[in-house]
Protein backbone atom coordinates (compact mmCIF):
# COMPACT_ATOMS: atom_id res chain seq x y z
CA UNK A 1 0.00 0.00 0.00
CA UNK A 2 1.57 3.37 -0.93
CA UNK A 3 2.28 5.52 1.87
CA UNK A 4 0.58 9.08 1.93
CA UNK A 5 1.72 12.15 3.20
CA UNK A 6 0.08 14.93 5.10
CA UNK A 7 1.60 18.20 6.36
CA UNK A 8 0.06 20.25 9.51
CA UNK A 9 0.26 23.40 9.55
CA UNK A 10 0.97 24.25 13.77
CA UNK A 11 0.54 27.57 13.53
CA UNK A 12 4.55 28.33 14.51
CA UNK A 13 5.96 28.82 11.55
CA UNK A 14 6.78 25.53 11.22
CA UNK A 15 5.20 22.73 9.13
CA UNK A 16 5.07 18.66 10.00
CA UNK A 17 5.11 15.89 7.96
CA UNK A 18 3.22 12.92 8.47
CA UNK A 19 3.57 9.53 6.58
CA UNK A 20 0.68 7.08 6.99
CA UNK A 21 -0.91 4.20 5.41
CA UNK A 22 -4.42 4.84 4.30
CA UNK A 23 -6.17 3.16 7.60
CA UNK A 24 -3.25 5.34 9.53
CA UNK A 25 -4.73 8.49 7.66
CA UNK A 26 -8.46 7.24 8.93
CA UNK A 27 -7.18 6.34 12.41
CA UNK A 28 -4.14 8.86 13.53
CA UNK A 29 -3.29 11.62 10.80
CA UNK A 30 -6.83 12.57 10.05
CA UNK A 31 -7.27 13.08 14.37
CA UNK A 32 -3.98 14.74 14.41
CA UNK A 33 -4.97 17.64 11.16
CA UNK A 34 -8.68 18.01 13.23
CA UNK A 35 -6.76 18.32 16.46
CA UNK A 36 -3.48 20.82 15.00
CA UNK A 37 -6.34 22.82 13.34
CA UNK A 38 -8.51 22.59 16.81
CA UNK A 39 -5.57 24.32 18.40
CA UNK A 40 -4.56 26.53 15.48
CA UNK A 41 -7.59 28.41 15.47
CA UNK A 42 -8.71 28.31 19.12
CA UNK A 43 -9.80 31.80 20.74
CA UNK A 44 -6.33 32.51 22.27
CA UNK A 45 -8.59 34.81 25.49
CA UNK A 46 -10.05 31.16 26.25
CA UNK A 47 -7.05 28.13 24.71
CA UNK A 48 -8.09 24.54 25.08
CA UNK A 49 -7.11 24.02 28.84
CA UNK A 50 -4.69 21.42 29.75
CA UNK A 51 -6.83 18.77 30.56
CA UNK A 52 -8.63 19.02 27.57
CA UNK A 53 -5.84 18.58 25.42
CA UNK A 54 -4.96 15.34 27.48
CA UNK A 55 -8.54 14.07 26.61
CA UNK A 56 -8.08 14.51 22.86
CA UNK A 57 -4.68 12.42 23.20
CA UNK A 58 -6.48 10.06 25.26
CA UNK A 59 -9.48 9.71 22.52
CA UNK A 60 -6.66 9.03 19.98
CA UNK A 61 -5.11 6.40 22.15
CA UNK A 62 -8.11 4.90 22.63
CA UNK A 63 -8.29 4.97 18.15
CA UNK A 64 -5.38 3.04 17.81
CA UNK A 65 -6.18 0.73 20.81
CA UNK A 66 -9.08 -0.60 19.23
CA UNK A 67 -7.22 -0.72 15.96
CA UNK A 68 -4.85 -3.10 17.91
CA UNK A 69 -7.11 -4.88 19.18
CA UNK A 70 -8.68 -5.75 15.87
CA UNK A 71 -6.30 -7.06 14.72
CA UNK A 72 -5.12 -8.72 17.72
CA UNK A 73 -8.57 -10.47 17.34
CA UNK A 74 -8.11 -11.41 13.41
CA UNK A 75 -4.85 -13.37 14.30
CA UNK A 76 -6.74 -15.48 17.35
CA UNK A 77 -9.55 -15.60 14.75
CA UNK A 78 -7.09 -17.32 12.50
CA UNK A 79 -5.31 -19.33 15.05
CA UNK A 80 -8.24 -20.69 16.46
CA UNK A 81 -9.71 -22.04 12.91
CA UNK A 82 -6.66 -23.66 12.69
CA UNK A 83 -6.51 -25.01 15.49
CA UNK A 84 -10.28 -26.51 14.84
CA UNK A 85 -9.21 -27.84 11.43
CA UNK A 86 -6.18 -30.00 13.00
CA UNK A 87 -9.03 -31.19 15.74
CA UNK A 88 -11.56 -32.70 13.28
CA UNK A 89 -8.96 -34.04 11.14
CA UNK A 90 -7.65 -35.84 14.36
CA UNK A 91 -11.11 -37.56 15.00
CA UNK A 92 -11.22 -39.19 11.69
CA UNK A 93 -11.54 -42.88 12.31
CA UNK A 94 -12.52 -42.22 15.95
CA UNK A 95 -16.00 -43.36 17.77
CA UNK A 96 -17.79 -40.38 18.98
CA UNK A 97 -20.71 -39.50 20.48
CA UNK A 98 -22.46 -36.02 20.09
CA UNK A 99 -26.00 -33.81 20.53
CA UNK A 100 -27.84 -35.10 18.40
CA UNK A 101 -31.16 -37.60 17.67
CA UNK A 102 -30.34 -39.37 14.59
CA UNK A 103 -29.36 -43.04 14.27
CA UNK A 104 -28.78 -45.45 11.27
CA UNK A 105 -30.76 -48.64 10.88
CA UNK A 106 -29.11 -50.90 8.65
CA UNK A 107 -31.98 -53.67 8.87
CA UNK A 108 -30.15 -56.24 10.60
CA UNK A 109 -28.09 -55.12 13.66
CA UNK A 110 -29.74 -53.95 16.76
CA UNK A 111 -29.52 -50.17 17.38
CA UNK A 112 -28.65 -48.57 20.22
CA UNK A 113 -29.95 -45.15 21.48
CA UNK A 114 -28.32 -42.93 23.89
CA UNK A 115 -29.15 -40.02 25.77
CA UNK A 116 -28.88 -38.32 29.27
CA UNK A 117 -31.21 -37.66 32.18
CA UNK A 118 -30.97 -34.57 34.10
CA UNK A 119 -32.55 -35.93 36.92
CA UNK A 120 -33.29 -39.89 37.92
CA UNK A 121 -36.87 -40.55 36.17
CA UNK A 122 -39.68 -42.87 37.39
CA UNK A 123 -40.89 -43.31 33.59
CA UNK A 124 -39.27 -42.77 30.38
CA UNK A 125 -40.86 -43.20 27.10
CA UNK A 126 -38.26 -43.29 23.83
CA UNK A 127 -40.56 -42.36 20.27
CA UNK A 128 -38.85 -43.47 17.11
CA UNK A 129 -39.85 -41.57 14.25
CA UNK A 130 -39.33 -42.85 10.40
CA UNK A 131 -38.18 -40.58 7.91
CA UNK A 132 -41.62 -39.03 7.36
CA UNK A 133 -41.66 -37.99 10.78
CA UNK A 134 -44.28 -41.04 11.65
CA UNK A 135 -44.33 -42.77 15.05
CA UNK A 136 -42.70 -46.48 14.35
CA UNK A 137 -42.00 -47.50 17.92
CA UNK A 138 -42.08 -46.20 21.21
CA UNK A 139 -39.69 -47.62 24.02
CA UNK A 140 -40.62 -47.87 27.57
CA UNK A 141 -38.59 -47.60 30.56
CA UNK A 142 -38.78 -47.39 34.40
CA UNK A 143 -36.69 -46.09 37.08
CA UNK A 144 -33.60 -44.76 35.06
CA UNK A 145 -30.99 -43.30 37.51
CA UNK A 146 -29.47 -39.56 36.58
CA UNK A 147 -26.81 -39.46 34.13
CA UNK A 148 -26.21 -41.19 30.64
CA UNK A 149 -28.56 -43.83 29.65
CA UNK A 150 -28.62 -46.52 26.67
CA UNK A 151 -31.81 -48.54 24.98
CA UNK A 152 -31.34 -51.14 22.75
CA UNK A 153 -34.12 -50.91 19.70
CA UNK A 154 -34.18 -53.67 17.65
CA UNK A 155 -35.25 -52.52 14.68
CA UNK A 156 -39.05 -53.51 15.22
CA UNK A 157 -42.39 -51.48 14.49
CA UNK A 158 -45.17 -51.06 17.25
CA UNK A 159 -46.62 -54.27 15.92
CA UNK A 160 -43.53 -56.54 15.96
CA UNK A 161 -42.86 -56.39 12.75
CA UNK A 162 -39.27 -55.49 11.07
CA UNK A 163 -38.83 -51.82 9.68
CA UNK A 164 -36.79 -51.63 6.39
CA UNK A 165 -32.92 -50.02 6.82
CA UNK A 166 -32.91 -46.01 6.81
CA UNK A 167 -32.37 -43.40 9.02
CA UNK A 168 -34.33 -42.55 11.89
CA UNK A 169 -34.45 -39.96 14.96
CA UNK A 170 -35.97 -40.10 18.49
CA UNK A 171 -36.73 -38.38 21.65
CA UNK A 172 -37.28 -38.96 25.00
CA UNK A 173 -39.44 -38.25 27.44
CA UNK A 174 -39.55 -38.79 30.93
CA UNK A 175 -41.11 -37.82 34.11
CA UNK A 176 -40.77 -37.97 37.56
CA UNK A 177 -43.03 -39.90 40.04
CA UNK A 178 -44.45 -36.90 40.76
CA UNK A 179 -45.08 -36.61 37.16
CA UNK A 180 -43.07 -33.73 36.76
CA UNK A 181 -41.01 -33.51 33.72
CA UNK A 182 -37.71 -34.84 33.82
CA UNK A 183 -34.74 -32.67 31.07
CA UNK A 184 -33.01 -34.83 28.63
CA UNK A 185 -30.49 -34.64 25.74
CA UNK A 186 -30.26 -37.09 22.96
CA UNK A 187 -27.03 -38.06 21.36
CA UNK A 188 -26.07 -39.99 17.90
CA UNK A 189 -23.18 -41.96 17.90
CA UNK A 190 -20.88 -43.60 15.72
CA UNK A 191 -17.22 -43.19 13.88
CA UNK A 192 -16.09 -39.96 12.17
CA UNK A 193 -16.14 -40.85 8.77
CA UNK A 194 -14.47 -37.65 7.03
CA UNK A 195 -14.70 -33.77 7.60
CA UNK A 196 -16.53 -31.21 5.34
CA UNK A 197 -15.61 -27.69 5.48
CA UNK A 198 -18.71 -26.92 2.81
CA UNK A 199 -20.30 -24.50 5.23
CA UNK A 200 -17.12 -22.36 6.03
CA UNK A 201 -16.45 -24.15 9.23
CA UNK A 202 -15.15 -27.71 9.84
CA UNK A 203 -18.16 -30.44 10.15
CA UNK A 204 -17.99 -34.18 11.30
CA UNK A 205 -19.66 -36.70 9.25
CA UNK A 206 -20.87 -39.38 11.53
CA UNK A 207 -23.53 -41.80 10.21
CA UNK A 208 -24.28 -39.10 7.26
CA UNK A 209 -24.82 -36.87 9.75
CA UNK A 210 -22.92 -33.11 9.99
CA UNK A 211 -21.68 -32.37 13.31
CA UNK A 212 -19.91 -29.32 15.01
CA UNK A 213 -17.10 -30.01 16.76
CA UNK A 214 -18.50 -27.90 19.60
CA UNK A 215 -21.71 -30.51 19.65
CA UNK A 216 -18.97 -33.93 20.39
CA UNK A 217 -20.31 -35.26 23.90
CA UNK A 218 -17.53 -38.24 23.85
CA UNK A 219 -14.74 -39.43 22.10
CA UNK A 220 -13.83 -43.41 21.57
CA UNK A 221 -10.91 -45.08 19.94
Amino acid sequence: MDPIGITLDTGTGYTTDATATSEDLLSKGVFLELLVTQMQYQDPLDPMDNQQFLDQLASLSTVEELRTSNSNLETIQLYQSSINNAQSVALVGKDVKAIGDTVTYDGAENVKLHFKLNAPAASTEITIYDESGTVVRVISQSDLDEGDQTVTWNGNDKNGSPLSAGTYTFEVNAKTSEGDPVASTTFLSGRVEGVSYGSGVPELIVQGQRVMIGDIYEVGQ
